[in-house]
């Protein structure tokens, strides 16, 4: 089973140094941001949403620990989702460290994060997955996961 603990100060500067750049990565790879001013605009986005890092009010960044061997198997980070007019959470990122995955370790922690919300009385769960990420969509549906908007583009040369 996995447990979410809070994150320490030394994992979230490494949370956050890879997470900026997957981020931009991702953003370049949807087509949303140009590859050139990509890595500074992820980094705004999280000071953005995280401005005082790790004690941003509000704010839930979890380490994934295995309560069996004690490691670090991923992360997630989730908060009071904006705008929404019943208790609901969004996670702004989930990540599986990858010599950990394809062993149920994400399933594991979107469960555990779902009895928390319940005892919490929190009655929904949302997120974002990019397009280009089949495996995640996959994983989502799975848990349950509906898809409630799609956004596509036809490129133009």
């Amino acid at each position: 089973m996995v447990d979410l603990q809070p994150m320490s100060p030394v994992e979230f500067e490494v949370y956050l140094e890879r997470s900026v750049a997957e981020y931009a990565e991702d953003k370049v790879k949807a087509g949303n941001w140009p590859q050139e001013d990509a890595l500074e605009r992820s980094r705004q986005e999280f000071k953005k949403y995280l401005p005082q890092g790790l004690d941003t009010p509000d704010n839930f960044l979890c380490t994934l620990i295995d309560r069996e061997t004690g490691a670090n198997v991923g992360m997630i980070w989730y908060a009071p989702m904006p705008g929404s007019t019943a208790p609901a959470w969004f996670i702004y990122d989930f990540y599986v460290n990858p010599e950990q995955r394809r062993r149920g370790y994400a399933a594991q922690a979107l469960a555990a994060l779902e009895e928390r919300a319940r005892v919490q009385g929190i009655k929904a769960i949302a997120l974002h997955v990019f397009g280009h990420n089949t495996t995640a969509r996959a994983l989502y549906e799975k848990m349950g996961y509906e898809i409630t908007n799609i956004n596509m583009v036809r490129r133009i040369s």
